[in-house]
């Protein structure tokens, strides 16, 4: 009986900001409802800040509304306030250093390990 072993397979090649394992930011993806664009407009705008927040736009879905007991508004667009904050991001790989700012997180390399379980 053969053993078959998935693949690793590249699935992007562009521009990447990776803050966590939870916050990957490319041109095609958009954590927390944020593009590539709109973060790097705001640690742009502000590079020595370590908490950056703005508001997007979406519909409330049921468990917001469920959680909010606004079932009337149920479907319709709203405002949500969003945050990176830098300072406590929960990592799974071991760093030497992390970015205190936005500014630093722009300029430098952080180099990781995988933490031992």
């Amino acid at each position: 009986m053969e053993q078959e072993f998935s693949q690793w397979r590249l699935s992007y090649q562009g521009p990447a900001l990776i803050i966590s394992s939870g916050l990957v930011y490319t041109e095609t993806t958009k954590p927390k409802g944020l593009h590539l664009k709109d973060v790097l407009k705001m640690i742009k705008a502000h590079p020595r800040l370590q908490y950056y927040e703005t508001t997007v736009k979406r519909r409330l879905t049921l468990g917001d509304a469920l959680a909010q007991h606004r079932m009337g508004d149920l479907g319709k667009e709203m405002g949500f306030s969003v945050s990176i904050n830098l300072i406590y991001q929960e990592h799974d790989r071991a760093f030497c250093k992390v970015p205190r700012t936005g500014g630093q997180l722009l300029s430098k390399h952080f180099t990781s390990k995988p933490r031992r379980v």
